[in-house]
């Protein structure tokens, strides 16, 4: 077993918020960051999730289900924004040191996201011209819309991430982490409700309509949740001479990071975990669609099954982590995939026999090991990271979360047109993407006990996390 070096991690000066004294009384004092203000930032990521989902959930489906495409150009497609993941170390590193009228993570968060909404408008235009007029020339203004949705996420990912380390003090952090993505699953299951209610099925007009109302809501989350959380600085950015004693280069950085034997290995569970996970990301919906005749409103309920009960396990999982100390984050993360790759085995029994009477059930189960590995996977890049490279720590995490996901997805609808053009049956591709996930879950769960996480780390963390409450 290889034992991980102990991370220290410095307590960044409190970020005080300029706003009005009843967001003061939210927050409590500078060195605390309540549990109302928690929730504001962390509804950020309620906007990520319908965004993504109207990507990977809607914009799939009517693609691939409803107007015939095959899957792997759509896959592709939609995952320019994963296979642009790299650029988003170097944006994160530079997020720890530029400053633009007295700001750090602001400009980035805010432009990435603007970038993201413009994208979605221009999809959905672009979509229902192609549909409509059948001319291949409007492929090349989806590629431009998307492109621009990953630039966006390029921008502005670990930014965010970075954003809310920030904020917190140190005794609040993995809090906050777990807190804020929790909102991103429980916008999941928001999304899931929303779109089956926007678009019950599939019209050009419903396509506009859904798209236009979706990128109004996002937007608002997505300005409102950071407005006021990071502090002006009236000077330029310095961090304190005991840290650093001059600005390092973003390669300097990246060295000192990817140097450990423990970030290395933590990258690449990373990379399997999050493709095991996400390989049926695009083709869930075309799944229930293809193999069980699903509508449009029905395959979007999905998220809302498999979100709501994320939402449940990431509770459970932060309440068991407090609560009772032999639950680290490390145990609870081997349990969520415990729990994924059960839930991948039946997938793939569910297609095999055309058992749709428990496809309900599974996305349930589903949920509950996404919600416990979401939050085990998380506490662990908070216990592995340092304050002095917090950009290029998220940064790399957020890299390797994106383009394996990507990479993924992209492969499981290969795989899935593979299968059918061989076989002619979709419901063997579909089964067969399903064990796949399997399988490499299984690898990443053999990686990730390569690694033995600090006890006290854990214990430390138990004193922190909790998700009702400021302590």
């Amino acid at each position: 077993m290889i034992k991980s070096q102990p991370v220290t991690i410095q307590a960044s000066p409190a970020y005080k918020s300029d706003n009005t004294n009843n967001i003061e009384q939210i927050s409590g004092s500078e060195d605390n960051l309540g549990i109302l203000r928690n929730i504001k930032i962390g509804s950020f990521n309620i906007g990520s999730a319908l965004a993504d989902i109207l990507g990977s959930g809607v914009w799939n489906r009517i693609m691939i289900a409803d107007l015939g495409f095959a899957a792997t150009p759509v896959s592709l497609l939609l995952s320019l924004n994963y296979f642009m993941a790299p650029f988003v170390v170097l944006t994160g590193q530079k997020s720890d040191h530029t400053n633009i009228r007295g700001y750090r993570r602001l400009p980035w968060v805010w432009g990435g996201r603007s970038l993201i909404a413009i994208g979605y408008l221009l999809l959905a235009f672009f979509t229902v011209e192609l549909a409509t007029t059948k001319a291949q020339g409007w492929w090349l203004g989806i590629i431009l819309a998307l492109s621009l949705t990953g630039i966006g996420t390029v921008l502005s990912g670990s930014a965010y991430t970075a954003l809310i380390y920030d904020r917190a003090p140190k005794h609040q952090r993995g809090r906050a982490m777990g807190l804020a993505w929790t909102m991103l699953l429980f916008g999941y299951a928001v999304s899931g409700v929303l779109f089956a209610r926007l678009l019950p099925e599939y019209s050009t007009a419903g396509v506009l309509g859904l798209f236009t109302t979706t990128v109004l809501i996002i937007s608002g989350l997505w300005f409102f949740s950071v407005l006021g959380e990071e502090k002006r600085q009236t000077t330029t950015y310095t961090q304190p001479q005991s840290v650093r004693t001059k600005q390092s280069t973003f390669w300097e950085d990246f060295q000192a990071v990817w140097s450990q034997r423990t970030t290395r290995l933590f990258f690449l569970y990373i990379g399997l975990s999050f493709m095991g996970a996400f390989a049926q990301d695009q083709i869930l919906e075309p799944f229930g669609a293809q193999v069980f005749d699903l509508s449009t409103g029905e395959t979007s309920r999905f998220a809302a099954f498999w979100g709501t009960t994320a939402l449940l396990g990431s509770i459970l999982a932060l309440y068991l982590q407090r609560k009772i100390s032999r639950y680290s984050y490390e145990r609870i993360n081997r349990y969520g995939i415990f729990i994924l790759i059960t839930t991948f085995g039946l997938l793939g029994m569910s297609s095999f026999m055309h058992l749709g009477s428990i496809i309900r059930p599974v996305l349930l189960l589903f949920g509950i090991g996404l919600g416990m590995w979401n939050i085990g996977t998380w506490g662990l890049m908070v216990s592995v990271s340092d304050e002095q490279h917090t950009g290029t720590y998220f940064g790399l995490w957020t890299m390797a979360s994106l383009i394996f996901r990507g990479g993924g997805a992209v492969l499981g609808a290969m795989f899935r047109d593979v299968i059918i053009t061989i076989s002619n049956n979709i419901s063997l591709s579909y089964g067969l993407v399903f064990f796949l996930e399997a399988v490499v879950l299984i690898a990443a769960l053999i990686i990730i006990r390569q690694v033995r996480f600090d006890t006290e780390e854990n214990i430390s963390q138990n004193q922190v996390l909790a998700i009702a409450g400021a302590d």
